[in-house]
């Protein structure tokens, strides 16, 4: 798919990863709504955005906020890119249900819903429509001291996997990126536990320059060895 003239949604676009993937895709030539969960967290989105827009994943009102939005304005939609993520750490007796639900939200309730609401106006795309979702190496590999971060993944990554056969009709192309350890600082920011002494990551712009690439080849998976 060409990039440039695409227009193209990106959830959490002001985090690391999503920040990085705006500013790659814009200078690409694609026009960016990006989504931020607060007007706090706004002042982090990149600059160059076609609209700037609010999502709180843990809301459905948010949801379906947003996605009526888009679907009652006439808003052109080529592709949706999900870049939201939060991780907890500790084992699965010391873990909290508060956090296990949390990232299961997060990570994956939330934009498989809202990308459910928006397939509609996906597939009217006059392009090659994709939908991409950072589910990551966990959704590979089973880490001990992760389990509610590893499980909410691996659900997202499986629903991807499905929705790739089903919205295949449409002609919607669903890419699962799966890239290692990267240095975002989310582990920094853990809504529970402490985070192990993990190796030095891939840096975020090398991590986001294949999906762009991948994006742009018509790839259809991208696991972990690909980065």
């Amino acid at each position: 798919m060409g990039i440039a003239g695409a227009n193209i949604l990106v959830v959490a676009a002001n985090g690391a990863l999503g920040r990085e993937l705006s500013s790659q895709l814009i200078a690409a030539g694609a026009s960016v709504y990006g989504t931020a969960r607060s007007n706090e967290s706004s002042a982090n989105l990149p600059t160059g955005l076609a609209q700037a827009l609010l999502l709180d994943l843990e809301s459905d009102d948010s949801i379906d906020t947003l996605s009526s939005y888009i679907l009652s304005s006439g808003l052109e939609i080529d592709g949706i890119a999900v870049a939201s993520g939060l991780v907890a750490f500790g084992g699965i007796a010391d873990t909290p249900q508060s956090a296990v639900d949390k990232l299961l939200r997060v990570n994956h309730q939330g934009p498989a819903r809202l990308v459910t609401s928006l397939l509609p106006r996906l597939a009217q795309s006059q392009k090659e429509p994709f939908i991409v979702s950072i589910s990551g190496v966990v959704a590979e590999k089973v880490f001990p001291g992760m389990a509610a971060y590893v499980t909410s993944k691996t659900a997202h990554s499986t629903w991807l996997k499905a929705l790739a056969m089903e919205a295949r009709r449409d002609g919607i192309r669903v890419l699962d990126a799966r890239p290692g350890h990267t240095e975002t600082g989310l582990a920094s920011r853990p809504v529970w536990g402490v985070a192990p002494n993990f190796p030095t990551g891939m840096s975020a712009e090398h991590v986001v320059s294949v999906i762009v690439r991948a994006i742009e080849d018509g790839t259809k998976d991208l696991p972990s060895e690909a980065f």
